[in-house]
């Protein structure tokens, strides 16, 4: 499975869409709801990729909650050697992963709680 995928950069060569795919743990939340499961159901139930040419692996882990897509944009400039844009691409994946893993956790921490109060 690929971490990201570029997809169609600007006229002027300042910036490229990049999909980006993030392992999502399967661990379970603050109230032991697994992550996975509240992931997929906070999205509606699916998570349709956005990468017009993704695998059928990939689109079933996105299915599954095993990987959480978000896309974002990349700024570069057209004077950047494609090896120096790889560089700052795959640390801007690390960058974002650490985030938005943090922010999921956050997020889901009680999702799947419910509780009844008997007076």
């Amino acid at each position: 499975m690929a971490d990201y995928h570029a997809l169609s950069g600007s006229t002027d060569g300042n910036t490229v869409t990049v999909v980006a795919h993030f392992a999502v743990p399967n661990t379970v939340n603050q109230v032991g709801f697994n992550y996975r499961t509240a992931l997929i159901q906070s999205l509606g139930g699916e998570q349709p990729s956005q990468v017009p040419f993704i695998t059928q692996s990939e689109q079933d882990a996105l299915n599954a909650g095993a990987v959480l897509e978000k896309s974002y944009i990349f700024y570069t400039h057209p004077g950047e050697t494609p090896q120096e844009k790889i560089a700052k691409l795959d640390i801007l994946h690390g960058q974002e992963r650490t985030r938005l893993l943090n922010e999921l956790q956050h997020q889901l921490a009680y999702w799947g709680y419910s509780r009844t109060i008997n007076g």
